[in-house]
């Protein structure tokens, strides 16, 4: 602790005993004021000083005349601006003032277009069209000039359409006075005819309401109707099961008779196929027995005999296809089918023709005799025309009977498998309509609702108006119209300013600032701070030297009898700063003795962060300083908000000692809220733990490293 003092008593006799040391502190002590007092002082009230920034306006406005009334709204605008100070408007033609934004000389120009009153006054017809004022900026000139001119700009357009809302109102509620004596003087005719119209609209309110109620009457009946549906659903959905299994019990028997009748129609195709055999029977075997009549009459006769055998058998084959065909037409009805049974009925009867000619001559049909052969020839006659009866009749059938039973089995197949498909159908929408019912169900449900709210509605209004109605009546005829014309009658002035600005801001202002650079002194005054620490380790070594009275001296009594000068000019650089903001630039400061206290904590902190990275690190250190001034200005919240800043500031604000510093001395210049101000100084005094653990334990194996750094650099002759 003794060579620590020691240190200290010896570096202030250098300063002391050395007059250029003693000049040269005398200025590192107060360059870091300067810093900060020049910038305090140049942002002292820059918005109240706003009438230096020119903006051009340019006024080309024709103006317009809207029946009796003339107008030009351009003209007012000029007249505002020139009433306000609150920027330098300069009032030129449209060429000057582009070409002056264009060079700089102004910061922005406004120009009223040659249209403005026209459109202005389009809300009284049936084409409306909004008006434009034309703002040209020049953003080159100034970062912040363009956001105060915009708010120049924004002030126009408020008072353009404040202007044009109260000018509008006057003008009704002149209107509106200059008809109070009509009122006066058909003062019953005009509120009878009010509520005649009230009573007129409760009426057809009334009459709405009862629609409204038979439409909920119907939508009760629908859902009933819904409802019993829906209950219906298992039993046709048993039906259509039932009709399946009948479907398929009739397919079963329906391909039995598709099997049946085409069996039938094959075979009555195939007995007429084989007929023809029979038919060449007789004609070849009564053949036979004429031609062997010479040879041999017995012979003859036999076979006379086996041809009426044979016919016989052809008149049985007919009546069995006869009376398969009958049937087959009981059931079908076909008229090709009643032909081709009238052709096997005609064969049978030429079949028995034959029968009963042979049998009626047989005795002279085997004579030798004219007669005989004339006998003879009829019978053949009979067997061709026979023969050609079947020809007949199996052409019936394979060209009319046989394509129309086929044509009948198409039909059955057909239909057989359309009604399959249909109840297939019938089944898929039985399993959707469940679902269909459900939904008009809920719709309807929604429907009744919206309905009986509508109903509610109706009847509050109803109310409202009968209420109305009850109320006007209630008060005497001349007191009605005395309100009514109390109302009209206000002064048009005032109600035209209370429609331009119908709502007022009451700004309740808590830690108010009265101006700009009070505001800024936070800011600035750590800024300096921080400024002096560096200015500091710039021209003041930090490392200690040895004599005669100070030898063998540790690191670390080096780091802290250093640390102490540095500390003190430290201390006197801010207590410089902190009372030329009170005293020289008269800042607002609720608590002066805590502003300079938070003023002395920052140098504290400041100084020994710098000393100790300095020390730690050498140039590179006093490097890092730099840098971290720079972060801090950027991302301690001094000017703009943190909120609005890049996420990097935001993430590295809570750990810079500017944050602490500046909130401290913000809470004694505009007021102090509970403990936020030591909240503060204890959050700003726990990185001194920091900068001393690297300054005094974690140094050490960086000081050879340092000091060979620092000869490499001397060797340059540069560094």
């Amino acid at each position: 602790m003794k060579n620590i003092c020691r240190i200290y008593r010896r570096d202030v006799q250098r300063l002391t005993k050395n007059v250029m040391a003693l000049v040269v502190a005398i200025g590192i002590s107060i360059i870091p004021a300067l810093y900060a007092w020049f910038n305090i002082a140049a942002n002292w009230d820059p918005y109240g000083n706003t009438a230096g920034i020119k903006v051009a306006v340019s006024n080309e406005d024709e103006g317009c005349r809207l029946e009796a009334l003339s107008l030009n709204i351009g003209d007012q605008i000029i007249s505002n601006l020139k009433a306000n100070d609150q920027i330098g408007w300069q009032f030129t033609d449209t060429k000057t003032a582009l070409s002056g934004v264009k060079s700089g000389k102004y910061y922005a120009a406004v120009v009223i277009p040659s249209d403005f009153s026209q459109k202005m006054s389009s809300i009284l017809s049936t084409d409306i069209e909004r008006p434009q004022i034309q703002y040209y900026i020049n953003e080159k000139k100034n970062a912040i000039a363009p956001k105060i001119t915009d708010k120049g700009v924004g002030v126009i357009q408020q008072q353009v359409n404040a202007t044009f809302i109260s000018e509008a109102t006057e003008a009704i509620a002149g209107v509106l006075n200059m008809t109070t004596t009509d009122l006066e003087d058909k003062q019953v005719t005009i509120l009878d005819r009010f509520i005649s119209s009230l009573n007129t609209i409760d009426g057809d309110l009334e009459q709405y309401e009862e629609t409204i109620d038979a439409f909920i009457s119907a939508v009760d009946e629908v859902n009933g109707l819904v409802e019993t549906t829906r209950l219906t659903l298992p039993d046709v959905a048993t039906a259509l099961d039932n009709g399946n299994t009948a479907l398929a019990d009739a397919q079963s028997i329906m391909d039995a008779s598709q099997t049946s009748l085409s069996d039938i129609t094959q075979g009555i195709g195939n007995i007429l196929d084989s007929s023809q055999g029979l038919y060449d029977s007789v004609s070849s075997t009564a053949t036979d027995a004429f031609s062997g009549i010479k040879n041999s009459v017995d012979d003859a006769a036999g076979k006379l005999e086996q041809t009426t055998s044979l016919s016989q058998s052809i008149i049985d084959m007919n009546n069995k296809n006869i009376a398969l065909l009958e049937k087959l037409n009981t059931t079908l009805g076909l008229s090709s089918i009643e032909d081709l049974i009238l052709q096997l009925q005609q064969s049978s009867e030429h079949q028995q023709g034959i029968i009963d000619r042979i049998t009626d001559t047989s005795e002279s049909i085997l004579s030798a005799s004219n007669q005989a052969a004339e006998t003879r020839e009829d019978i053949q006659a009979l067997i061709k025309s026979s023969t050609e009866d079947l020809a007949s009749i199996r052409t019936s059938y394979r060209t009319a009977v046989q394509p129309s039973l086929d044509s009948l089995l198409d039909k059955i197949s057909r239909a057989s498998s359309d009604l399959s498909g249909m109840l297939k159908s019938a089944d898929g929408c039985l399993s959707n309509m469940d679902g269909i019912l459900n939904g008009v169900g809920n719709s309807l449900t929604s429907g009744k609702e919206s309905l009986a709210s509508t109903k509610e509605i109706i009847e509050t209004t109803r109310g409202k108006i009968r209420k109305l109605v009850d109320g006007v009546n209630s008060v005497g005829q001349d007191e009605r119209i005395s309100k009514l014309l109390e109302i009209i009658r206000n002064d048009p002035a005032i109600m035209g300013d209370f429609m331009s600005s119908p709502v007022q801001l009451d700004t309740n202002s808590l830690y108010s600032i009265e101006n700009y650079g009070s505001a800024m002194a936070p800011f600035y005054s750590t800024l300096a701070i921080w400024v002096g620490g560096i200015v500091l380790v710039a021209i003041m070594k930090v490392r200690v030297d040895e004599d005669e009275k100070l030898r063998d001296l540790k690191p670390s009594q080096c780091y802290l009898g250093r640390y102490l000068l540095f500390l003190t000019f430290g201390l006197i650089q801010s207590s410089i700063i902190c009372l030329g903001d009170l005293f020289f630039l008269e800042i607002q400061c609720k608590n002066p003795v805590l502003f300079v206290l938070a003023g002395m904590i920052c140098s504290l902190v400041f100084t020994n962060i710098i000393y100790t990275l300095t020390v730690s690190f050498g140039d590179i250190g006093k490097a890092l300083c730099v840098i971290l001034l720079v972060i801090q200005i950027a991302g301690a919240g001094g000017t703009f908000p943190i909120e609005v800043t890049p996420q990097f500031f935001q993430k590295v604000y809570p750990f810079l000692p500017f944050t602490y510093g500046i909130n401290a001395m913000r809470e004694t210049v505009a007021g102090i809220y509970h403990m936020s101000y030591w909240a503060d100084i204890l959050h700003l005094l726990l990185f001194i733990p920091f900068a001393l653990l690297l300054g005094l334990v974690l140094r050490k194996p960086l000081i050879r490293l340092n000091e060979f750094f620092e000869k490499r650099l001397e060797d340059t002759h540069l560094m």
